[in-house]
C-alpha cells in the first residue's frame, strides 16, 4: 500500500552527449538525434565510438579551483544540480537545511583524475600529484560536494547498483520522502569514464563493446553485440506533495510505483530469464495502480545482448499477455549510449518530458527487430501518443549480478 506522502519532481537537470540542458537535450530527443561519436584521444588509435560530452564547458558551471579538484563525473552532476535547483525554483535560505537530501548514484567513480594523477606521478613525480586525489575518485564525492554547496544537511546516500544505480536512487529518494524523512532530496546519477584504458577493460568484462560503427548499439535487434557506453549526469529535484504545493511551483511528474527484485546471479549479464524482472514490473504496477491503458511508454533497459534482450522482452509479455501490443516500447538511451548509472537518471528526463510534450521517443539502430521478441518497439522516429492521453511511463533497468529496478512516473500538472 502506498504511503500517503505524495512525492512529486519540479527540477530536471542533464548533462548528455546530444545536449547540455533540459532544453537542448529534449530537442534532440524529440529530433531522433543520435550523438554516439569517436572518441577524441591521442591513444585512442582505433577510433572507438561513445557517447561522449564534447561541448561542455566546465567554467561555465564550477569554479577553478573546483575544477583542478575534482572529477569529470562531479562536474557533470554539479551542472545537472544548478540546472535542476533554478527550474524547481529551489531557494536554500527558505529551506530547512536537515529536510533537503541528495541521493546521487554513480558505479565507477573518478577514473579520469586517478588516471590523470598516476601519469603526473610517473612523469612528474610523487611531490606533483595533488593531494584531492585521495578524495576527488570516490563515489561519495558527488553527494559530499553536492551537500557543500547547498548547505545540504539531511538524508544522503550514494546507490552503486551497475547500470540500475540510478533508478534505484530516485526510488530511494522517492522512498525517504515518503516516509517524511526530507521534504526535498537531490537525486539521480552520472557517470564520466571513457578513457580507453577504462573501456578496454570493461569491453574485456563484457560490459560494453569496442567499435568504430556509431549505429552499433541495436538493442532487440538480430544483430545486437551489446551496449555502446557513454557518460552524463541527469538530475531531479524530487519534493513531497504538499511542499510543492506550498511553493507554488509547477510540477513535471510524481512518482506513483517502483519495485525491485534481484536475481543473485553473480557477476554476470542480465539473464535471459524475466521472471524477476518481471516481479519488478508487477511491484511498481501495483503500487502505481496503473492499468496498460494508462502506460504512454514503457523505457526498456535494451542491453542489446541477445540473452537479456530475451529476458526482458519475456518479463513484459509474463506481465502485460495479450495487451502488450498497447503498450509501446522504447530505448532512447540508443541516441547516446548506455552512461550506466546516469542512465535510469537521464531516461527519467526523457519521460517526463515526453508526458509534458505527447510523444514517444524513439530507439535508433533497430531496423531488424528480431521478430520472436514481439515487443511494440517505436523505431526511427518520435510518435505522438496513440490512445487519449496515457498518463504513466514506466522505466525499467536491469545490472550486472541480477538486479532488476522499475519505476513508474505519473504525468504532473503546471499548477500541482
Amino acid at each position: 500500500m502506498r504511503d500517503s506522502k505524495r512525492v512529486v519532481i519540479t527540477g530536471l537537470g542533464v548533462v548528455a552527449a546530444n545536449g547540455i540542458g533540459k532544453e537542448a537535450y529534449w530537442q534532440a530527443v524529440s529530433q531522433g538525434t543520435p550523438a554516439i561519436t569517436p572518441l577524441s584521444s591521442p591513444h585512442n588509435a582505433s577510433s572507438w565510438v561513445a557517447g561522449a560530452v564534447n561541448d561542455f564547458i566546465t567554467e561555465e558551471h564550477i569554479d577553478r579551483k573546483m575544477v583542478n579538484r575534482s572529477a569529470r563525473m562531479t562536474h557533470f552532476v554539479l551542472a545537472a544540480i544548478q540546472e535542476a535547483m533554478f527550474d524547481a525554483q529551489i531557494d536554500m535560505v527558505q529551506e530547512q537545511p536537515q529536510r533537503v537530501g541528495a541521493v546521487i548514484a554513480n558505479t565507477l567513480g573518478g577514473m579520469d583524475y586517478v588516471l590523470k594523477q598516476l601519469q603526473t606521478l610517473y612523469t612528474r613525480g610523487p611531490r606533483f600529484v595533488s593531494a584531492y586525489t585521495a578524495i576527488a575518485w570516490l563515489n561519495v564525492t558527488n553527494v559530499g560536494q553536492a551537500a557543500i554547496r547547498y548547505g545540504i544537511q539531511g538524508y544522503c546516500k550514494v546507490p552503486m547498483n551497475d547500470t540500475a544505480g540510478g533508478l534505484n536512487a530516485l526510488g530511494m529518494a522517492y522512498q525517504a520522502i515518503q516516509r517524511g524523512v526530507a521534504d526535498v532530496i537531490i537525486t539521480g546519477g552520472c557517470e564520466a569514464f571513457l578513457d580507453p584504458l577504462i573501456l578496454q577493460v570493461m569491453a574485456r568484462q563484457g560490459v560494453g563493446m569496442l567499435t568504430d560503427d556509431p549505429h552499433a548499439y541495436r538493442p532487440f535487434d538480430r544483430r545486437a553485440a551489446g551496449l555502446i557506453l557513454a557518460e552524463g549526469a541527469g538530475i531531479c529535484i524530487l519534493e513531497s506533495y504538499e511542499h510543492a504545493r506550498k511553493r507554488g511551483v509547477p510540477i513535471y511528474g510524481e512518482i506513483v510505483g517502483y519495485g525491485q527484485a534481484h536475481e543473485a546471479n553473480g557477476l554476470v549479464a542480465p539473464s535471459s530469464n524475466g521472471t524477476y524482472y518481471a516481479c519488478a514490473i508487477e511491484m511498481a504496477l501495483a503500487e502505481a495502480q496503473t492499468q496498460a491503458e494508462d502506460i504512454a511508454y514503457f523505457s526498456l533497459d535494451g542491453r542489446a545482448l541477445p540473452s537479456a534482450d530475451e529476458g526482458e522482452a519475456r518479463a513484459l509479455h509474463q506481465v502485460f499477455g495479450s495487451q502488450l501490443s498497447q503498450v509501446p516500447v522504447s530505448v532512447p538511451r540508443t541516441m547516446i549510449g548506455h552512461s550506466y548509472a546516469a542512465a535510469g537518471a537521464i531516461d527519467a528526463i526523457t519521460a517526463l518530458l515526453a508526458l509534458k510534450h505527447g510523444v514517444v521517443p524513439p530507439t535508433l539502430n533497430c531496423e531488424e527487430q528480431e521478430p520472436a521478441y514481439e515487443l511494440p518497439i517505436i523505431s526511427r522516429q518520435a510518435q505522438p501518443f496513440a490512445r487519449h492521453e496515457p498518463d504513466t511511463v514506466l522505466l525499467g533497468g536491469r545490472g550486472i549480478g541480477g538486479a532488476n529496478v522499475v519505476l513508474a512516473l505519473k504525468k504532473g500538472s503546471h499548477n500541482g
